[in-house]
């Protein structure tokens, strides 16, 4: 199941990232997703990662089966920020360079999908 709450003032779509769930999440996963604005996203980067600046998108994984995407709405390609995100609570990382080309590389092949 996925669940959305915009706290911008912008309107989305969520038709998008329906999708990419379902091409992602193979198992059943509980995802929230939250569009908010760059003030929350620099507020929590600088609590969870200690920056002090608007992160793009962060991922915060609950418990088995759970997790919470923030997506920086005023950026663009938040289809692209959403499906980062959504790897990072399935165990990818970039922390590596041999994990962040597994990570890019399944990145594209899901949106190659999307194509086809």
């Amino acid at each position: 199941m996925i669940s959305f709450k915009n706290l911008t003032k912008k309107t989305i779509r969520y038709e998008i990232f329906k999708k990419l769930y379902k091409k992602i999440f193979l198992k059943k996963f509980e995802l929230s997703v939250v569009f908010a604005p760059p003030l929350l996203m620099t507020k929590l980067n600088k609590t969870y990662k200690h920056k002090n600046k608007p992160a793009d998108v962060l991922s915060f994984p609950l418990e088995k089966g759970r997790g919470e995407i923030f997506l920086n709405g005023n950026r663009p390609n938040l289809p692209y920020l959403f499906a980062h995100g959504a790897f990072h609570l399935l165990g990818y990382d970039h922390e590596t360079e041999s994990q962040a080309e597994l990570m890019k590389k399944k990145e594209r092949v899901l949106f190659k999908s999307l194509q086809s």
